[in-house]
């Protein structure tokens, strides 16, 4: 035993001594040429200087890559105000490693995609509703493909309207039309809002996001971006509103924000190298916050991402390729005080293929999905000092993935001196293929078939609360991959806890055992506790914003013709949101012999309510999208999901 804890000791000073490079290292002294912007004083004719700045974000940037050429490194300072533009900075012809640096002069510097309205007028038929002409025809953005699940219309589309900085949820007719909502009738060319009530539509700023590339980075090095906001981009789906691709390298985000984008807020790919975010949040994106893809030596210092994926919650569509961070096929990574929280979606996902990851200091709190996934990688992943909390918000719907922390058919994770508190339905779960899942190193081109094995835990605390909880579980380890998993683990000085269900270790497979039957089919604990930790909270705390969520259990129903389905549905406040929602669907009358009934038209915001589905006999087969809606005070929140008949 001696030697092995040894050996673990040597490899993880090894890792520790190789993720010292894990980041940018940017030289800002290199700077010698010096321009400013003001939008709202400058004009792209003048110099650029102090005195007289240019007006545009890009004209600097085109001044500064062609100072790049010459060997000059620079600094561009932007004003405070609000930059309608897209800026690309792209390696080209005679490039030097010189550095550009995009910062702000003080708070308030925010790049958009947005532009404004004018126009509205009200709609004759109801006095509410504002109605305008539509300039734009973008159509659905293209699906997923391969095994995504089906991806309803509102996932698919691109449109976002905010009034007085507020956005208006999309709906997709104009029936389903309530407060806080807004329709694109593409084939009239109209616009519909329907604002919350008092709002003055003489004096509203309406935006309507056009743009979906905020700022591009192609095969770009040392470049700094510090202290800029960046919103309402309406990329399509698997896109982002800030890319940094290519062979970009030494590439660094300080102070920086990414939010209210229609799909992803930052992403790096393919593949990108030393690189930081530090500092930086990313809020209220439509996907995932941030995304990297096929990267190598990235820093996370001090990021927090959360309320993540609203625009594929909308169509049931929680889990592929979302997260607060989504992380796949990233090798050398440091994370240290992430915060990934009340994301629709997991908090982080180390997706395929992830190698020498080392995370300390995180929290993953009050997610819909797991609080971390880590799937189909051959590791290490070291996770240490981190908290995983109330995670799994939609425990009572069918979802998959519900636990603190999930393993997926990944090998040499380590969980050292973490905190796991209230995770439904599990604190750590082992999910699975049995037999091992194929994955291809991208850097070597070795092939590893990966299982769920060498697993450390070691003090950790690990406590559930309720019977519904368990402190570990598994869905599939019997036979040979019980065997791998086993004899493989290590676990120890760990304190585990469950005050209302002391057989709260679920393994192998489906067998409930105590503290000492873990032990016993494990070999593993000898010198762990059974012992209540005392209040863990303080250690969850995550600042919540006022909203809700409304979620259903299932993204498809099958139903025979003349049968019937049961949609289940609840809605979760946040940050001390209370009163009542009123309900109400659409789908139904559109189909002939569709009908449908909502168990209650008003519900509690922490409430639970059904949809009851019916077929007529000469209903014809198809797949049909049913959405429903929520509205409080102005808040308006839908879900769609599929009625199959067949």
């Amino acid at each position: 035993m001696k030697s092995r804890l040894f050996s673990c000791f040597i490899f993880l000073a090894l890792c520790a001594t190789q993720f010292v490079w894990a980041q940018a290292t940017v030289n800002e002294a290199l700077e010698t040429a010096f321009i400013y912007v003001d939008v709202n004083k400058g004009s792209d004719s003048n110099p650029g200087t102090q005195s007289e700045p240019l007006k545009s974000i890009g004209a600097a940037a085109t001044i500064a890559e062609d100072n790049n050429r010459k060997g000059i490194g620079t600094r561009v300072t932007i004003n405070p105000g609000l930059y309608r533009e897209s800026i690309t900075i792209a390696s080209g012809y005679h490039e030097t490693a010189l550095p550009i640096t995009l910062q702000s002069s003080a708070s308030g510097v925010v790049i958009t995609g947005a532009v404004q309205y004018t126009g509205w007028v009200s709609y004759s038929g109801n006095s509410e509703i504002y109605t305008a002409s539509w300039l734009n025809d973008w159509g659905n953005c293209p699906v997923a493909g391969g095994n995504s699940p089906l991806e309803q219309e509102i996932v698919l589309r691109q449109e976002m309207i905010f009034v007085n900085g507020t956005p208006l949820t999309q709906v997709l007719s104009f029936g389903q039309m309530v407060a806080g909502t807004f329709y694109v009738n593409e084939t009239n060319h109209l616009a519909y809002i329907w604002p919350v009530s008092g709002t003055n539509m003489n004096t509203a700023d309406v935006e309507v996001a056009t743009e979906p590339v905020l700022l591009e980075l192609i095969s770009k090095q040392n470049v700094v971006v510090r202290g800029i906001t960046f919103q309402y981009a309406n990329t399509c789906r698997d896109n982002s509103a800030v890319p940094v691709a290519g062979t970009s390298q030494n590439i660094l985000f300080v102070n920086d924000t990414f939010q209210w984008n229609n799909a992803m807020g930052l992403h790096f790919a393919d593949p990108v190298t030393y690189f930081t975010v530090q500092n930086s949040t990313a809020l209220h994106n439509g996907q995932s916050g941030m995304m990297s893809v096929q990267t190598k030596y990235g820093a996370w210092k001090t990021v927090t991402s959360a309320f993540n994926n609203w625009r594929g919650a909308q169509g049931s569509y929680y889990y592929w390729n979302s997260a607060g961070i989504h992380f796949y096929a990233d090798h050398d990574h440091t994370v240290n005080g992430l915060v990934t929280a009340y994301n629709q979606t997991h908090g982080v996902h180390w997706d395929t293929d992830n190698a020498n990851i080392t995370v300390n200091n995180m929290l993953a709190a009050q997610n819909l999905g797991a609080g971390v996934l880590v799937e189909k990688s051959e590791g290490p992943v070291t996770l240490s000092g981190s908290a995983f909390c109330g995670n799994n918000q939609g425990v009572k719907l069918n979802y998959q993935y519900q636990a603190g922390l999930i393993l997926r058919n990944s090998e040499h994770v380590t969980a050292v001196g973490n905190s796991f508190y209230g995770n439904q339905t599990s604190q750590i779960g082992v999910i699975g293929q049995k037999g091992g899942i194929l994955v291809t190193n991208w850097e070597t081109g070795e092939q590893y078939n990966l299982r769920s094995q060498n697993f450390t835990a070691t003090g950790n605390t690990i406590a559930a609360i309720g019977s519904g909880q368990d402190v570990f579980a598994d869905s599939y380890l019997n036979d040979s991959d019980w065997t791998d998993f086993q004899t493989t683990l290590t676990s120890n000085k760990n304190t585990w806890w469950n005050g209302s269900n002391t057989s709260a270790f679920v393994v192998p497979v489906v067998q409930l055992h105590p503290l000492s039957g873990w032990q016993s089919v494990t070999g593993q604990d000898a010198l762990s506790t059974w012992s209540n930790p005392g209040n863990m909270a303080s250690a969850c705390a995550a600042t919540p914003v006022t909203d809700y969520w409304l979620l259903v259990s299932n993204s498809s129903q099958t139903v025979a013709p003349g049968g019937s389905t049961t949609f289940s549905l609840t809605m979760i406040p946040f940050n001390g949101l209370t009163g009542t929602a009123a309900l109400s669907f659409d789908g139904t009358s559109e189909v002939k012999g569709l009908s449908g009934t909502l168990s209650v038209t008003s519900a509690p915001l922490s409430g639970a309510f059904s949809l009851v589905v019916k077929a007529a006999a000469n209903t014809a087969p198809g797949t049909y999208p049913i959405t429903v809606i929520a509205t409080n005070g102005g808040k308006a929140r839908t879900v769609t999901t599929s009625l199959v008949v067949n």
